[in-house]
């Protein structure tokens, strides 16, 4: 096994990045309820445990983001953060061996242990994470895992899914070692605090302040008739093959699937709803390209502003791309600022964030998991259980982008909606999706 106790011997302190700094200020403020991210996978087959273990604590030796603590600081303005060193000997993977009578028992056993560990608290005086390797059998295993949201973003899912498993593979054949090192999010850090000058945050309040004017202009506007029902969530599925044609209109349309998509849901807006402008909130990455391998927390909220949602398609999501990128060059805001803005808005009138969108994307299939020397790998195989979150926005869409599908689930106020209002939209989405084509529009765009 590789010696990894010389990979970073000494703590290494950061100033928080904008998107921590933010996310903490937040739940400081009770304003944010704190999740941890979380991970799963069944694993069916011959698992080995000892080199899965070993591949983990690879990860986390590589990788300072799970090993960092918050420094004491005299005032909350003044926290920064630190890399512990790397432990001899440290075992990051808690094992146990679950007596279930069936294997729908060892799931619902599994999904309440996740569900637990998404809301115990990770940001004390210990790692940032929690592993667990459940075992039901020889040939059935669940691998848990948790990490904490203020050092750990969804970027991260794709790197920690991604490297563990060549980790793994490399651990079994003769001669091959896991890499020893890997980009430090403490370096990442401070190179985003110290990246941007005045010049450049003066653009960046102005860009965040006519954003939120246009949220403040243009709240979700309460529609006539609509019969109220219960608080809930319309799900629907993109299938295999209108996900492949969707992916090739949108390499043709020079968009992403989850930019295409989100064009979608506001042209819906328009469609079923009546909106004339939609101000809607998301969250970005603000990695730069050549940090796209850099585990940490890079995710942070963004007001998206669309001045003409009832437009063609093609249109719709060009506009929703190009406002993606200047809400992407422009995340640079302290917290302190950001938190003065949020509350002076809501201050003013209507709420500015009736309308939010989660975007995520797996590098694997959904049904049918990935094979690895004899295993059978399903991520994301146990639902949260009796975990419920008190919705601010009117419609809230998650979008989770996988390579064989794509899962929607919009979740409403049910006194500013109503159901059938509701799956009204989301049906516009799939109906979008599903009679994809490419001929180009009046406006000369490629049509996805």
């Amino acid at each position: 096994m590789p010696d990894l106790t010389g990979a970073d011997s000494a703590p290494d302190t950061a100033p928080l990045t904008y998107e921590q700094e933010w996310y903490l200020a937040n739940t400081r403020r009770n304003t944010l309820t704190p999740r941890n991210v979380r991970l799963s996978y069944e694993i069916l087959g011959p698992l080995d445990p000892d080199l899965l273990e070993e591949a983990v604590r690879c990860f986390v030796a590589r990788h300072d983001a799970l090993r960092m603590t918050l420094t004491e600081a005299a005032a909350p303005t003044d926290t920064a953060q630190r890399a512990l060193p790397v432990r001899h000997g440290d075992r990051p993977v808690r094992g146990e061996h679950v007596a279930a009578a069936s294997t729908r028992q060892f799931s619902r056993y599994a999904s309440a242990v996740l569900s637990r560990d998404v809301i115990t608290p990770l940001t004390g005086p210990d790692r940032p994470f929690t592993f667990r390797l459940l075992r039901h059998d020889a040939q059935h295993h669940a691998f848990l895992a948790t990490f904490a949201n203020l050092f750990f973003d969804g970027r991260a899912h794709d790197l920690f899914t991604r490297e563990v498993w060549r980790d793994y593979a490399a651990l079994r054949e003769a001669g091959t070692a896991p890499a020893l090192t890997a980009p430090s999010f403490a370096d990442a850090a401070r190179r985003q605090r110290a990246g941007y000058g005045p010049r450049h945050l003066e653009r960046a309040r102005a860009s965040w302040h006519r954003r939120m004017e246009f949220a403040a202009r243009h709240p979700w506007r309460e529609l006539d008739g609509i019969a109220p029902t219960p608080n809930g969530s319309v799900h629907a599925e993109i299938p295999t093959a209108a996900v492949e044609a969707l992916r090739e209109a949108c390499r043709s349309a020079r968009c992403t699937v989850m930019q295409w998509l989100v064009g979608s849901f506001v042209r819906a807006l328009a469609q079923c709803a009546g909106q004339r402008r939609v101000s809607l909130w998301t969250s970005l990455d603000s990695r730069r390209t050549a940090e796209r391998d850099v585990v940490g927390m890079f995710a942070g909220p963004a007001p998206l502003a669309i001045g003409a949602p009832g437009a063609a398609l093609p249109d719709v999501v060009a506009e929703v791309g190009q406002a993606m990128v200047d809400a992407l060059r422009h995340q640079q805001l302290t917290a302190r600022e950001l938190a003065g803005m949020l509350d002076a808005s809501d201050d003013a009138g209507p709420p500015a964030r009736d309308i939010y969108v989660n975007l995520r994307t797996f590098p694997g299939d959904l049904r049918g998991g990935r094979g690895d020397h004899g295993l059978r790998i399903t991520p994301d195989a146990y639902p949260l259980r009796r975990i419920s979150v008190t919705e601010r926005a009117a419609l809230h869409l998650r979008c989770n982008e996988y390579r064989d599908a794509v899962l929607l689930d919009l979740l409403f106020d049910g006194r500013r909606i109503g159901e059938p209002l509701a799956r009204s939209i989301v049906h516009h989405i799939v109906e979008d999706a599903v009679g994809v084509r490419r001929p180009s529009s009046p406006s000369g765009k490629a049509l996805p």
